[in-house]
């Protein structure tokens, strides 16, 4: 529940985050700030989210954990912290008062555990541990008294879902396609080619059979729990008879698609097919009559039927939700999220009346009969690339993997203003090409630098242009081009009066920040420039790309010195404040070079990737950032003096305030923090 603040006693902080017109207050729940930190802004990215059976509270999963939502008013009730990783999955249990969730993904080396949560307390319940790869699913039994996680470590374990008590292993099992049966006295659960069927009581496999040539992507039982659909990689879609395996029927469109989706109506006669070709086709699951097609111009990834029964929702990769009445197979609305990205989860309430979908950052909530968007949840983003403290330290600016900029006032912690470089500049097909990530032809935003007196932002984008922000108008007043491949790095000269900028075309350019006139091209790398800074007294630039740093000097352009490392890639770059030496950071290590001879002064080995590294104000102190914690070194003799942890992605900037009290982090956790250094 929103509670009203009172900033003077200190009791209560509130975020207001604003996105277009849609803003919301969220206090400073327990857990959501770390010991040592004074502010934290966004609430991670969204994997999954979830409705209570009950309907009144949500459950998103996070990169910093679980939010929990009172589903009347919207408001953030609980933040569940506790996970080691990004939360992938969370399920309410058939009564609501119990929530799972688990932290299993594809690269994380650590333990796969799951956690049952009390929905009304936000206590910890049990911690589930076990399994030793990736947990592809999670499901209660129609009663709630069993959960069944599914590994691809090949087994399926079933779980006392009140104590977290482990039942039993199910062996031969690799995937994570799961479905206990109406009456829970069955679980299906799908990998590779074949289905197996146990009998819950017993825990005995009853029964195997191969469905699909290719891997199977989805099983479901109707309603009546008399037969099991599938869905296969070879772009079939099976019936099977739910208690023999006998195969039933198979229904396929006229010509070959890849099915995406599928899902049965309430009747249990009629299932839904979504494909990537855009067909929606229903189906007679009784006489394998097709019943109708509607044909959409952009890929469909999801079909959900509505618990009611009266409608069904289909939706896709350009943020469109198709929404049909399923009596009559009518398009009632055809919904678009706000940010026109792929909707990767969708849900209807358990009354059918709204149907909520995701794109990761946002939450958008549509009544189902009028198709009105009713609310917005927002304070997610996508992973942040950096955050940079403004020199006049009255705002912090973020930089997320969509190129979107967010801009934050320190004091109030208040979200002032959101913007990307999309419809500003006009693409060039070569230099978006060069781009990963680029989803489109239009210009993303990969790197940011503020002026020293803050009135200034630069914004490098992946379309190899440079854009001048004014900060207080938000205009655009210069937009730079002279690269030919995407920008990696922009910084300001301590005097404000040059920009310097480096890109994937292995050049680095300088710039007169009033007239936009091109002043020097430096051009001496040979792959991929990472990082470009200026020494504190404009004399100096320090770059790295993936095995050497180079010390240039401003006023020539000419190349000082090279210093080579055995690195697979360099990071970043920082200069000391009296200039003299220079810090990189790579994946083993931090590297400390002297300026004037390039030679290596000091190694300091790191445990996990160095990402950033930064000197304090003072000089006496550099602070790394090494996965998800921050380090801090004695400059002088490479001693470890203190870590901070709070952040559960990677952290890939770090920014000290001008009295060095203060430390700004940005995280692919999608979150910034402020850490208190003066204690």
């Amino acid at each position: 529940m929103i509670q009203s603040t009172n900033l003077f006693m200190g009791l209560i902080l509130f975020i207001v985050l604003s996105f277009s017109s849609m803003s919301f207050a969220q206090t400073y729940l327990k857990d959501y700030l770390p010991e040592d930190a004074t502010a934290r802004f966004g609430k991670g990215y969204i994997f999954d989210f979830e409705y209570s059976p009950d309907g009144t509270r949500l459950a998103v999963a996070s990169t910093i954990g679980v939010w929990i939502y009172d589903t009347e008013t919207y408001a953030e009730l609980q933040l569940l912290t506790g996970h080691t990783d990004y939360v992938m999955t969370v399920v309410f249990s058939p009564d609501s008062k119990t929530l799972v969730s688990e932290n299993s993904d594809d690269y994380s080396e650590t333990t796969r555990v799951i956690k049952l949560w009390d929905v009304a307390t936000g206590e910890l319940k049990a911690t589930l541990s076990g399994h030793t790869k990736k947990i592809k699913n999670l499901v209660f039994s129609p009663d709630g008294k069993s959960l069944a996680s599914a590994s691809n470590d090949g087994t399926v374990r079933l779980w006392d879902s009140a104590t977290g008590e482990h039942k039993a292993t199910l062996i031969g099992h690799v995937g994570g396609v799961l479905s206990f049966s109406p009456d829970g006295s069955k679980l299906a659960s799908a990998a590779g080619e074949l289905i197996r069927l146990w009998d819950v009581a017993t825990n005995t496999l009853e029964l195997t059979f191969a469905a699909h040539v290719n891997s199977i992507g989805s099983l479901i039982y109707s309603p009546d729990g008399k037969r099991v659909a599938t869905r296969g990689g070879d772009n079939n879609v099976c019936l099977w008879d739910a208690h023999t395996g006998e195969f039933l029927n198979m229904l396929k469109g006229d010509n070959a698609t890849d099915v995406s989706s599928i899902d049965f109506l309430k009747d249990g006669r009629t299932l839904v097919i979504a494909s990537s070709d855009g067909t929606i086709r229903l189906w007679n699951a009784d006489t394998t009559e097709k019943i109708r097609t509607f044909k959409w111009d952009k890929p469909l990834d999801t079909a959900l039927c509505s618990p009611a029964g009266r409608t069904y929702a289909c939706a896709g990769d350009d943020g469109a939700v198709l929404l049909f009445d399923a009596n009559t197979g009518e398009l009632l609305h055809a919904l678009k999220v706000p940010n026109g990205g792929r909707v990767s989860d969708l849900r209807y309430s358990p009354d059918g009346q709204t149907l909520a979908a995701s794109d990761g950052r946002d939450i958008c909530f549509y009544s189902v009969n009028t198709g009105e968007l009713q609310k917005t949840i927002t304070g997610y983003s996508e992973a942040l690339i950096t955050a940079i403290y403004a020199p006049n330290e009255k705002t912090v600016a973020d930089l997320d993997w969509d190129g979107i900029v967010r801009m934050w006032d320190v004091d109030t912690c208040q979200l002032r203003k959101t913007f990307s470089a999309v419809g500003q500049v006009e693409h060039s097909e070569q230099s978006v090409g060069a781009i990963s990530r680029s989803r489109s032809s239009e210009s993303y935003i990969r790197a940011i630098a503020y002026s020293p007196d803050s009135a200034t932002l630069a914004c490098g984008t992946s379309d190899a242009t440079i854009l001048l922000w004014n900060v207080s108008t938000w205009k655009n007043r210069l937009l730079l081009k002279e690269h030919t491949k995407a920008i990696t790095s922009v910084a300001f000269s301590p005097d404000g009066q040059t920009l310097v900028s480096a890109g994937r075309d292995k050049t680095i350019l300088l710039w007169n920040v009033h007239t936009g006139e091109l002043l020097r091209t430096l051009t001496q790398h040979t792959s991929d420039i990472n990082d470009v800074v200026f020494s504190l007294d404009g004399s100096r630039l320090a770059s790295c790309d993936d095995t050497t740093v180079r010390i240039w000097d401003v006023a020539t352009g000419k190349l000082l010195k090279t210093c080579k490392t055995e690195a697979d890639i360099v990071y970043a770059v920082a200069f000391s404040p009296d200039g003299k030496t220079v810090a990189s950071c790579e994946d083993t290590a931090i590297h400390i070079w002297d300026v004037a001879t390039g030679k290596l002064l000091k190694t300091i080995k790191v445990e996990t990737g160095s990402y950033f590294v930064v000197y304090s104000p003072d000089g006496g102190t550099l602070a790394s950032a090494e996965g998800s914690k921050i380090s801090f070194w004695d400059a002088a003799t490479g001693e470890l003096l203190r870590t901070l942890t709070g952040h559960i992605g990677p952290i890939y900037s770090i920014t000290y305030s001008s009295d060095g009290k203060t430390l700004v982090s940005g995280s692919a956790d999608s979150t910034v923090i402020l850490w208190n250094l003066a204690d």
